[in-house]
C-alpha cells in the first residue's frame, strides 16, 4: 500500500503476467492473461470497497501453473487472492 495522491482515482492498480518459460506460444499466454483480467474485472469491486480513501494498492498477478486453466479455476484463485488482500487492507492502514 502506498499513499494515494489527489490525481489518482483508482484505489487499486493491477497488472497481469504469464511466464514465457511455461507457455511458449503467445496465444496461450494471452488467453491466460485475458482470463486473469476478466476474473479481476468481475471481482475487484469488493476489494475497492475495502480500501481506505488515503491509500492505493498496487497488485501484480502472476500465473504460475503449468497447464492451461479454465475460467472457473482462475476466478476461484482471484477471489481467494482478493479475500486475502481485503483482510490485509483491513488490518494495515498507512497514516
Amino acid at each position: 500500500m502506498v499513499p494515494r495522491s489527489a490525481a489518482e482515482t483508482s484505489p487499486v492498480l493491477a497488472g497481469f503476467t504469464v511466464p514465457k518459460k511455461k507457455f511458449r506460444k503467445s496465444v496461450h499466454r494471452h488467453r491466460i492473461a485475458r482470463l486473469l483480467r476478466e476474473a479481476w474485472r468481475l471481482n475487484k469491486h469488493s476489494l475497492y470497497a475495502a480500501m481506505p480513501a488515503s491509500v492505493q494498492l498496487h497488485v501484480f498477478l502472476v500465473y504460475t501453473g503449468a497447464e492451461m486453466p479454465d475460467f472457473t479455476t482462475v476466478q476461484a484463485a482471484v477471489q481467494k487472492g482478493i479475500a486475502a488482500l481485503q483482510e490485509t487492507a483491513a488490518k494495515q492502514v498507512l497514516p
